[in-house]
């Protein structure tokens, strides 16, 4: 029997989402714009490790905001790199293995935001290093964030959640099957919680070891082709070479490729989620 997931982790964002909830219902009393809420999950990528503030795009005016649960749960801020800077606390804490310098976050909303003309308010909510069974396997359930999704009077369009993640997993050498059953359960899990869609950014290859991630690789691209709810955005990271790695061992993506990769993702997520409005599917609840 299947147990839920009950990971501390999925409570930081449960709470995370509760607040939010909470500041936009304040936020759009005053202006009543509709936006959409992007939780930016997953491993060191998805931080910027290896990423360069400097050399990320200048946001689109009006495009994104941040929610920073950790450091300011009261207010919306403007997107801006390093993306969740000081976010990385608590049950998501990975301060002592890496930085947050730079990421994919701008670069996607620009993108998605040009797809949608919906602005995105961005939650950083990564974790350097970690593994499926490591989202999935400590903590206990929180209901808060449930709850609060109900509320009326909040104009979110559509909640999503990115993942771009798998290296730890091929490093414990997970199995296609257990790949793909733990993230299904981690999904159903942060729908519950209000989450529409899990947006998939496909891992690339090991360049030491071009075998090692074919695995993990091979899960997602199934996973999405079975799931309706699972939607692949980009398979950009497994064409991108050495010179787009800024470590030698190729883990971390430098600026100019995660910008790439955002792009390309925010372009494709942003399609979707057209695609969803033309056809009159709204996600949030309407005053």
């Amino acid at each position: 029997m299947k147990t839920k997931p009950q990971n501390k982790k999925i409570i930081i964002l449960g709470s995370a989402l509760c607040c939010l909830l909470i500041v936009l219902l304040s936020w759009q009393q005053r202006s009543w714009r509709t936006m959409d809420v992007i939780l930016f999950m997953g491993q060191s990528n998805v931080s910027g490790a290896g990423g360069d503030a400097a050399q990320a795009p200048e946001l689109t005016e009006g495009a994104g905001y941040e929610f920073r649960a950790v450091t300011d749960p009261n207010h919306l801020h403007v997107l801006e790199e390093p993306f969740g800077e000081h976010e990385n606390r608590g049950a998501l804490d990975d301060t002592e293995i890496l930085e947050r310098n730079g990421s994919m976050a701008t670069a996607f909303v620009n993108a998605y935001y040009e797809e949608t003309r919906t602005p995105v308010v961005g939650i950083s909510a990564s974790v350097g290093s970690s593994s499926l069974d490591g989202w999935l396997n400590r903590g206990r359930k929180e209901e808060a964030a449930k709850e609060c999704l109900k509320k009326e009077k909040v104009r979110i369009r559509h909640i999503y959640m990115l993942w771009f993640q798998g290296e730890a997993d091929a490093n414990l050498k997970t199995t296609k099957d257990e790949y793909k059953a733990m993230l299904r359960q981690l999904v159903s899990y942060m729908e519950e919680q209000g989450v529409e869609a899990c947006f998939l950014v496909q891992l690339g290859p090991d360049l030491t070891d071009p075998s090692k991630h074919q695995e993990i690789m091979e899960a997602q691209l199934e996973i999405c082709e079975e799931s309706e709810d699972i939607v692949l955005v980009s398979e950009l990271p497994a064409e991108l070479t050495g010179e787009d790695m800024k470590d030698e061992g190729g883990i971390h993506f430098t600026q100019k490729a995660l910008n790439l990769i955002g792009e390309d993702a925010g372009k494709n997520a942003g399609a979707y989620a057209a695609s969803l409005s033309d056809s009159g599917e709204n996600g949030g609840e309407q005053p």
